[in-house]
């Protein structure tokens, strides 16, 4: 019966998990769930929830015992505005995107076996994306209409991860663990740069098409890590995420230059786009029984990954089709806190910072994907209802930040473009013992 309810509430959460996300670390969530998003992100070393160790470090699924099943809802808000200047014709503006709240579900289950030595488990995460829904602008230069601007920008990127998981202890105090990690993403881009332009030499006029059907693809990579207990104090670990190689996406699109005799026919874009290697270190102290500080240090290797890598060459290739989105290696840094007054109350909070993987140089051809908030401050509290069944609330502030860069035309640069954006989110986590205690 045990057996049958787990597997019920497995199949409703991963069928129930969206294809869209929108991220802070780069395109990723700083965190997952709401325990180890009201931590800043940090748990390498100092494994609190079931969520936030599939996303850092499988080796902590040995800090929990019998079996476990989490689920976590988070309600994602991001703000972006871009605004431009054309100085030539001293024309500037500013828009915003259309922002609503994005639902983001993650969930997660693991057992340790009779032998007290193995942990198995499987989680379905969504850890990131990006988008953006800009009106086209009469005011606004860099969304003004094409040819002259952009038109209306829309994207829409979202990244699940699904990783069946298995922790080793090697002794009591050192650990052990491994996952696959079996991606789905889907992407939408409008007007999608990638794609060489629809030139007419007559009139001069080039015509960006677009990728607004959504196309899905799978990838996938690995994941390893350790954990070693120093004492009752002090914890170590360390994980590392390899690049996750995906297929390519390829969207049914037209010719969009009105001049061209060719105007409306079928088109074909594809893109490759792989989600970058990532290496995380960190601590966990414990200095009282009922306080946990965690930190760590994480950093992302977008610089050679499919779809953001340039690998040395021009943004912007001869024919005006974009070689990728620049993207530049980024670390980040995650503290966090647990404390628990009472066996039954947990107060989190934490604070996230992360460098910004955009150059400036590159902030008009990122239009439609401005990762680029820095400081992130997070704060939870948690309730133990009973041995078994815990109920945990966060909210976390992503700061505003933006980047300016140059307006590029034929001619050279012709003005300016400035990319800025800050979110909030609200999240709610459950987590059942079916066998055991919290």
């Amino acid at each position: 019966m045990q057996r049958k309810f787990v597997g019920t509430l497995l199949t409703v959460a991963l069928l129930s998990l969206p294809a869209s996300a929108l991220a802070t670390d780069g395109h990723f969530l700083h965190g997952v769930g709401a325990i180890n998003s009201a931590m800043g992100g940090a748990g390498v070393a100092a494994p609190k929830s079931l969520l936030g160790t599939y996303y850092l470090n499988p080796a902590g699924l040995m800090a929990f015992d019998g079996t476990r099943v989490e689920f976590g809802f988070e309600l994602f808000k991001a703000d972006r505005t871009v605004a431009s200047t054309f100085e030539p014709f001293n024309m500037s503006g500013s828009t915003t995107s259309k922002s609503e709240f994005v639902p983001i579900p993650a969930m997660a289950f693991s057992v340790k076996l009779n032998n007290e030595k193995v942990v198995l488990g499987l989680g379905g995460l969504s850890i990131g994306g990006f988008g953006v829904d800009y009106p086209s602008s009469t005011t606004n230069p860099i969304v003004s209409p094409q040819p002259n601007g952009f038109g209306q920008v829309y994207s829409n990127y979202g990244l699940l991860k699904l990783t069946p998981a298995i922790a080793y202890a090697v002794t009591p105090k050192f650990w052990l663990g491994a996952a696959a990690n079996v991606d789905w993403a889907t992407l939408a881009v409008t007007p999608m740069p990638t794609a060489a332009p629809d030139f007419d030499q007559v009139s001069g006029t080039a015509y960006y098409a677009g990728a607004s059907a959504a196309d899905g693809a799978f990838g996938l990579g690995f994941q390893a890590g350790l954990m070693y207990q120093f004492n009752d104090m002090i914890a170590f670990g360390a994980s590392y995420s390899s690049e996750q190689f995906f297929e390519e996406f390829t969207w049914n699109s037209t010719v969009a230059n009105p001049n061209l005799p060719t105007y409306g026919t079928p088109k074909e874009i594809s893109f490759k786009l792989n989600v970058p290697a990532m290496a995380t270190v960190g601590f966990g102290l414990t200095p009282l029984p009922n306080l946990t500080l965690a930190l760590d240090g994480r950093y992302m290797f977008y610089s050679s990954t499919e779809g953001f890598a340039l690998d040395d060459q021009p943004i912007m290739n001869q024919d005006g089709s974009v070689n990728g989105f620049g993207w530049e290696n980024i670390y980040s840094i995650h503290a966090g806190l647990e404390f628990r007054p009472t066996d039954n109350l947990q107060l989190l909070g934490g604070y996230n910072y992360s460098q910004n993987p955009i150059p400036d140089s590159l902030a008009m051809y990122n239009v439609p994907a401005p990762g680029i908030v820095k400081h992130h401050a997070t704060v939870g509290v948690g309730v133990n209802l009973s041995r078994r069944f815990n109920i945990t609330a966060a909210y976390y502030r992503a700061f505003e930040n933006s980047g300016t860069g140059p307006l590029m035309t034929p001619m050279g640069p012709a003005g300016t473009v400035t990319n800025s954006m800050n979110e909030h989110s609200f999240l709610i986590q459950f987590s059942f013992a079916t066998r055991g205690g919290m």
